[in-house]
């Protein structure tokens, strides 16, 4: 294959990553994912210096969290990552539970309009009036 003709292609890969990468959708989950990332860390911080200051003198047993079983098996750091994320989800859901009420509402996307000619309730995608069968004008 003679390498001019490769360079084409070449262009047109980037050209397309670049469409892809540059969409709105691809943009907003890069956004998400730092954000979510950001309060990670913000709940990771509450839970381990808030909560379990709070709870580790409930759990018998002193420093459980270096607990090993035969062969080094760290049992303790396991049972202490599940903890951990057991805290975080009930956390999380508590702060959810309570900030959701306060966001606002929505509205529903409508599934019908009307027509201008009757009056008459129509689907969305229809092109013609059912009731007097007029063309409707596109959305």
């Amino acid at each position: 294959m003679a390498r001019g003709s490769r360079r084409p292609r070449v262009q047109q890969f980037w050209q397309e990553f670049w469409a892809f990468a540059l969409k709105g959708n691809v943009i907003d989950l890069a956004i998400a994912v730092v954000i979510g990332g950001a309060f990670g860390r913000i709940i990771s911080s509450l839970v381990e210096n808030l909560l379990m200051p709070l709870l580790n003198p409930l759990i018998p047993g002193g420093n459980w969290r270096e607990m090993t079983l035969a062969n080094g098996i760290k049992i303790g750091s396991f049972l202490g990552s599940l903890v951990d994320f057991l805290v975080i989800a009930l956390s999380l859901f508590i702060l959810l539970k309570l900030l959701l009420p306060l966001l606002p509402k929505t509205p529903p996307t409508p599934e019908q309009r009307e027509c201008p000619y009757c009056l008459e309730s129509i689907p969305l995608a229809a092109t013609r009036c059912r009731a007097c069968t007029a063309e409707l004008p596109p959305l």
